[in-house]
């Protein structure tokens, strides 16, 4: 019943968020730093020195190498040791300090479980007993690894003393020295308290896990729920110490697509509520800053209490544009379909994007390729055939489109890194880099709303009303539309289009989306036990190369913007946004394993009017129950408030101005231009 009453209070207070913060407080002094652009990066160079025995040792010495270099630090009013890992451009000796892919989560659970001193233990317990030379290289290189972690951790420790004897303060005296006692706590084994483990993340995260960081909300609770129960600390210190680390998130260098995905709620193994305190305290923590990391990505289900999407929707609506929302009612099915066992399934995260992972258990891989070429070559093959049915127009378009599927079976994808791979189930029980259970590989077919918008086009007026003739069409394509405006505008404004709930276009779509999936499917099938699992998946990156993106039939000219993921093209869901939802829906989603996804811009003054907070909510429930996308990304905006932001770059006001630009969130004034106008291009939908 307690914690209940605290839920609600966590709850009420996402729904009553305040723009400020208190002066007073340490979040708004942490927040104050960052925005100064506060250093806080340091550099590590050390020269790398190949091993003599083997790659794998040597990726470990050279971890130990760069992270023995690396000062300690605590910076004021933090209540975590250590500071972002800065990389120098063309130095290829400073950090990282191990390339790790961002597109799936380390093994925070066994990282907290058992400590960097316990997995290093474990280590070496290992190779005292293997005879195998490859297994032995495997484990030497993570004693080494963890071992260094460990050093590190106690150097921070002994750093936070030596801060002791020269602050005067005594209330930061005495945080001083529960920083050390922490890091004493990581340097000699596994974190007791919610302090500790929250340390032990970022040290984590320092070390080179830059990208995805999975179901922190689930890891983390039982260190949370324990401190409370035991009185170590209060929910509001609790609050404190998760909006340090935050804040301290947002310190990493790169450029805006940190990959930094945090999964929240959803299910247990077990089928029931995930959700719990904590994945309350990450959205208000998300809402006080209105800072960009980490990106939020909220699961929900047929389980999920009301109030956990109310906070999720609310959290949107502030403008911040995230979380993301995950159906797990579509995303579970699809990984299951494709091999990955249901409770291994539920326990789904988010990679670095929004493709789905089966965190801490296995890796993920994936391709994107661009479906307006090959559907040019069909428009040529067509013309210079002269097919008589539209029916051979789709046959020609989906038999161009295996060429870009699997052939076969293959092999998982490594974990490079040793430290890395260690901490991930199975390999360091396996002694291999090789050993992670399962690896999701992927075919992203990009484009496919101007491809189903195209052929929509091309029945009605080339078979149906015999308007225009494949020459014609040709023509204005190589022209780039130049000198054929009056086809342009036909085709632009005549012809059905995905994302209005018309079935002319609609079941296109429907029909090319599940032939790829099933016809992967049945290429790459690995339906028993573990291994790669190859699948497709409907999310990408619409800005990428679209510069080279030749003239489609749908109208769109070269070098205009094409849609992220499964979503219309841009400005062309003109019938609503229960419509954007309902053509979306009619494809069976639960046939892709990685993931699919759907962006759509809400206007922001509308969500703030009377009644707007409830409407949007409905929305989401529509979402949810249609079944739509795995995925559905929100992005709150206001347009003039952007184009002025655009203007005036420099302005503090629009610091906290975040948008949604595919899988991540960011604040607009640092987008590059061409993302910038990606964002204004697409459709407004008011509610």
């Amino acid at each position: 019943m307690e914690e209940k009453h605290k839920l609600r209070g966590i709850v009420r207070d996402i729904h009553l968020i305040d723009d400020a913060l208190c002066p007073e407080s340490r979040s708004f002094r942490l927040r104050e730093e960052y925005w100064k652009n506060t250093p806080g990066q340091f550099v590590t160079s050390v020269s790398l020195q190949p091993s003599s025995r083997s790659r794998l040792v040597g990726f470990g010495e050279n971890f130990a190498a760069r992270l023995d270099a690396s000062p300690p630090a605590v910076q004021p009013y933090d209540m975590l040791a250590g500071v972002a890992l800065a990389h120098v451009p063309g130095d290829r000796n400073s950090f990282p300090l191990g390339e790790y892919d961002p597109h799936y989560p380390p093994g925070h659970h066994n990282l907290l479980r058992y400590g960097f001193a316990g997995i290093r233990n474990r280590a070496r317990e290992k190779l005292a007993e293997e005879t195998d030379l490859q297994k032995r290289d495997f484990l030497e290189a993570a004693a080494i690894s963890y071992d260094a972690a460990c050093h590190y951790a106690q150097r921070n420790a002994d750093h936070a003393r030596e801060l002791v004897e020269d602050e005067e303060d005594a209330q930061r005296k005495e945080e001083l020295q529960r920083i050390a006692s922490v890091c004493d706590e990581i340097a000699a084994g596994a974190p007791t308290s919610f302090h500790a483990a929250l340390q032990t993340f970022w040290f984590t995260h320092m070390f080179g896990a830059r990208g995805s960081i999975g179901r922190f909300d689930q890891w983390m609770y039982p260190f949370y729920r324990r401190d409370i129960d035991t009185g170590v600390l209060t929910q509001e210190e609790a609050q404190e110490l998760l909006e340090n680390l935050w804040i301290k998130l947002n310190y990493f260098a790169g450029n805006n697509d940190s990959l930094r995905n945090v999964a929240l709620g959803g299910q247990t193994p077990a089928g029931e509520d995930a959700s719990n305190e904590l994945t309350y305290m990450c959205l208000l923590a998300t809402a006080r800053l209105k800072l960009p990391e980490p990106k939020l990505n909220l699961r929900l289900f047929k389980g999920s209490p009301p109030e956990l999407l109310r906070a999720g929707c609310r959290t949107i609506c502030l403008g911040l544009s995230q979380p993301s929302i995950f159906n797990d009612e579509v995303a579970v099915p699809a990984l299951v379909n494709i091999g990955i066992p249901l409770k291994i399934a539920r326990n789904y995260c988010n990679d670095g994007c929004s493709e789905l992972v089966t965190g801490g258990v296995g890796t993920s891989a994936f391709g994107v390729f661009g479906t307006i070429p090959v559907f040019n070559e069909t428009v040529r093959a067509a013309a210079a055939k002269s097919y008589d049915t539209f029916d051979e127009v789709m046959d020609d378009f989906k038999q161009r489109l295996t060429n870009f599927m699997p052939n076969g079976p293959r092999g998982v994808r490594q974990v490079t890194y040793p430290f890395f791979a260690a901490s991930i189930d199975d390999c360091l029980e396996k002694a291999s880099p090789d050993g992670v259970r399962y690896t999701i590989f992927s075919r992203i077919p990009s484009q496919l709303a101007h491809v189903a918008d195209g052929l929509a086009a091309i029945r009605k007026y080339i078979y149906e009303e015999k308007s225009l003739r494949w020459d014609e069409l040709i023509a204005a394509l190589d022209d780039n539309y130049e000198n054929h405006a009056p086809l342009r505008q036909k085709l632009l404004n005549r012809s059905p289009k995905y994302g209005n709930d018309d079935d002319e276009v609609d079941l296109i779509i429907k029909e090319i989306a599940e032939y790829f999936c099933d016809e992967t499917h049945r290429r790459a099938q690995n339906p028993y036990g573990p291994g790669a699992k190859q699948t497709a998946g409907f999310m990408n990156f619409g800005i990428h190369g679209q510069r080279d993106v030749p003239a489609c039939p749908d109208g769109r000219k070269q070098g205009e913007n094409i849609p992220n993921s499964f979503s219309p093209a841009l400005g062309r869901d003109r019938s609503g946004p229960t419509a954007v939802l309902k053509s979306a829906a009619k494809v069976d989603m639960t046939k892709a394993g990685h993931g699919s996804v759907l962006d759509m811009n809400f206007t922001l003054s509308a969500l703030k009017g009377p009644d707007a907070f409830e409407k949007f909510v409905a929305f989401v429930k529509t979402f949810l129950e249609l079944p739509c996308t795995a995925t559905l990304q929100a992005n709150t905006l206001d347009r003039n408030t952007l184009l002025k932001a655009k203007e005036n770059p420099d302005d503090p006001q629009y610091r906290t101005l975040l948008v949604r630009v595919w899988g991540y969130s960011t604040v607009f004034v640092t987008l590059d231009p061409a993302l910038q106008n990606h964002v204004l291009e697409r459709m407004e939908h008011v509610l």
